[in-house]
């Protein structure tokens, strides 16, 4: 009757070893499997605002700054001011254009910082003196005499996220 009894205690507790092992190794599984799921959502919503909001803001500021210090900063310019003029009409203003697209459509990919938050806002405010001055006819004057300069942070902000992001 003993071995008996031993027989059982000893197989009941190789089914619950096993029967537990089985349990632990699903829960293991399906943590994994968690993770994994969150990762590759993490990664998916890095993607979306690399790809839809940071990098197309930033090429478009990258080309902006680069016309703007080659053509406007340059004391030394030999184009003429109707040159500068259709410059900033075909070219910069359209480009702002399509960068305030890009905030006002895509503003929810950004997840912005307090810092990266008030640099766009002076850049909309920039952008808005800017437009309606030159829609104005007012070529003499930049937003800066009103009070609305040009947010430098902004741009390197910009290009920061997607350097960060991609480390």
């Amino acid at each position: 009757m003993e071995s008996f009894f031993s027989f059982v205690v000893s197989t009941t507790g190789v089914v619950v070893g096993i029967v537990a092992k089985s349990l632990w190794d699903r829960l293991l599984a399906r943590q994994e499997e968690l993770t994994r799921l969150r990762r590759n959502k993490k990664l998916e919503i890095l993607e979306k605002q690399l790809s839809e909001f940071y990098l197309p803001l930033y090429i478009r500021l990258v080309k902006d700054n680069l016309v703007w210090m080659k053509v406007f900063e340059q004391t030394d310019n030999p184009l003429s001011s109707e040159v500068r003029k259709n410059l900033e009409l075909k070219f910069i203003l359209p480009n702002h254009d399509e960068i305030m697209k890009i905030i006002e459509s895509k503003i929810h990919l950004a997840r912005a910082d307090q810092r990266l938050s008030e640099e766009m806002s002076k850049y909309i405010r920039h952008i808005a003196v800017y437009k309606a001055l030159r829609e104005s006819g007012v070529f003499d004057k930049d937003p800066i005499a009103f009070g609305e300069p040009f947010p430098k942070d902004f741009f390197n902000l910009c290009g920061s996220i997607p350097r960060r992001s991609a480390a």
